[in-house]
């Protein structure tokens, strides 16, 4: 019985799938069988073009926090710094650009040198009672060395270790993360920065 020239009802679902659409969905199950192991054999390159691709999608701009601040206070970030916006779970912005700074890693046996990277994100998040959510925001650290940054507030410490500022000021809880090889005695000075601007327009 030749199920593709049965005549259905309007409306109506067929009892079996048409041959014609096992290649598509055999070449789905490839794709997505495939994927984990080509995301693994990227090069930092094509790594970064995807990014630059899937950025280029999302919403822009930050709608808390001007893009020339972030070439301002990051000079190697220049103009081709990568853009991208989150909304969930929380509101936050990230630019990513490649930094001065080479790195060494092992690939197939051999070191190669490749460009470090360069990132900024930003993260703001309601605050309704600021001692329970700054309950919550410790417990984001657990057993770090957290430095008290009283210019900020009573709520506001700097984590060495993930390189990250958490403070709550004007209703919000704001993160500011920074990685950057190219200015690494900076970055605390940096995150302060973006925190200044961030008090100032908020």
């Amino acid at each position: 019985m030749n199920h593709d020239t049965l005549p259905a009802e309007p409306g109506a679902t067929p009892a079996f799938p048409r041959p014609t659409r096992w290649p598509n969905q055999l070449g789905m199950l490839a794709l997505a069988l495939c994927a984990p192991m080509l995301a693994h054999s990227a090069t930092p390159a094509e790594m970064m073009e995807r990014v630059q691709a899937h950025a280029a999608t999302l919403p822009g701009p930050c709608p808390f926090f001007e893009a020339t601040l972030v070439q301002k206070l990051f000079p190697n970030s220049s103009n081709e710094a990568v853009f991208k916006r989150r909304e969930k779970p929380y509101p936050s912005c990230t630019y990513i650009w490649k930094a001065k700074t080479r790195n060494t890693m092992k690939m197939a046996g051999r070191d190669v040198q490749i460009p470090s990277e360069g990132r900024l994100t930003i993260t703001r998040a309601p605050s309704r009672v600021a001692a329970k959510d700054w309950e919550r925001v410790l417990m984001g650290y657990p057993n770090q060395q957290l430095t008290p940054v009283p210019e900020l507030g009573q709520y506001a410490i700097w984590s060495a270790k993930r390189r990250q500022l958490s403070w709550i000021a004007k209703g919000h809880v704001f993160h500011v993360a920074v990685q950057d090889d190219d200015q690494p005695d900076a970055q605390q000075k940096n995150a302060m920065a973006v925190a200044a601007e961030l008090v100032r327009t908020h």
